[in-house]
C-alpha cells in the first residue's frame, strides 16, 4: 500500500469512529435552577385529567422512546430537608422527533387577553428514591413548559439528539414511614433514578375571564433509564 492509500484509509477510518459522537450530539441545556421563574397570572379552579407517562412495555412503534441518565447528584450524602442539584440527561432513541418544553416560565404562555384559551406542554423531571430492600420510594421533581406559539420555549429532539437538564429541589418524604426508616438506618443507602412525564394542557376561561379550568391530555412515551447512583440520607438537621 502506498503513501497515498494509507492516507486515505486513516482519513475514512477517522470519519467512521467520530460518526456515532455526530449522531449523538447534544441539543441543549436546560437550567431550572432560578429561584423567582416568572408564574402566569390566571391559574385554574378545575379541570380534568393529570400526568401520566409510558414505559418500555408500551410496543407501539408509533409512541416516542426516550432514554434518561442521570448525570449527576451534587454531592452523594444529603439530609432530610436538604435541597439537591441533580442533573439529567433525555436522549431520543426512537426513530421520530420529539418536543420538549423549554422553559421554567408558565407566566410567559400565558395569553394577555384574560377571555382567550390555550394549550401549552408540560414536563415533570422527576427524581425517585428508592430503599432497595423496601422497594418503597418518593420522589422529587420540577415543572417546565413550552408552546409552539411562543418561540424559544420548545425544543425539538431529532432521533438520538439529546438535552440536558439541571434542576434543584428539597428533600421531603411527607410519610411517616420515611421518617422512622430513616431515623432506624443512619444513613440510609437509597437508589436514584430519574423519570420524566409530558402532557399538554388545555386551559378556557371562565364566563367572567378570571379563574378558568385546565384539562390534562397525556403524551404518551416510551421512557428507558440508563443507570442509577446512589444516594446516602440522613435524619432531618436539628440546626
Amino acid at each position: 500500500m502506498n503513501v497515498r492509500c494509507a492516507r486515505l484509509v486513516l482519513v475514512l477510518t477517522g470519519v467512521v469512529l467520530a460518526a456515532p459522537a455526530i449522531l449523538g450530539q447534544e441539543a441543549g441545556y436546560l437550567d431550572l435552577t432560578d429561584p423567582t421563574p416568572r408564574q402566569r397570572i390566571r391559574n385554574p379552579n378545575g379541570g380534568i385529567g393529570g400526568f401520566c407517562v409510558g414505559n418500555g412495555d408500551i410496543a407501539s412503534s408509533a409512541i416516542p422512546e426516550i432514554t434518561l441518565t442521570l448525570v449527576s447528584i451534587d454531592k452523594r450524602e444529603h439530609s432530610i430537608g436538604e435541597e439537591v442539584t441533580f442533573e439529567v440527561r433525555i436522549e431520543n432513541t426512537g426513530r421520530s422527533s420529539i418536543e420538549i418544553p423549554w422553559t421554567s416560565h408558565s407566566g410567559d404562555l400565558e395569553p394577555s387577553d384574560p377571555t382567550r384559551s390555550y394549550t401549552y406542554r408540560s414536563a415533570l423531571l422527576i427524581l425517585s428514591l428508592t430503599d432497595p430492600d423496601s422497594h418503597r420510594s418518593f420522589s422529587l421533581g420540577d415543572t417546565f413548559y413550552g408552546s409552539t406559539e411562543v418561540p424559544g420555549t420548545i425544543r425539538e429532539l431529532l432521533p438520538s439528539q439529546s438535552v440536558l437538564i439541571r434542576t434543584r429541589k428539597k428533600i421531603e418524604t411527607y410519610e411517616e414511614w420515611w421518617e422512622k426508616r430513616i431515623k432506624e438506618v443512619q444513613p440510609l443507602a437509597l437508589k436514584a433514578s430519574p423519570d420524566l412525564m409530558l402532557n399538554e394542557m388545555s386551559y378556557s376561561p371562565s364566563e367572567k375571564g378570571n379563574l378558568g379550568s385546565e384539562n390534562v391530555h397525556c403524551t404518551p412515551i416510551n421512557t428507558k433509564k440508563s443507570n442509577q447512583l446512589d444516594v446516602l440520607l440522613w435524619p432531618r438537621s436539628s440546626n
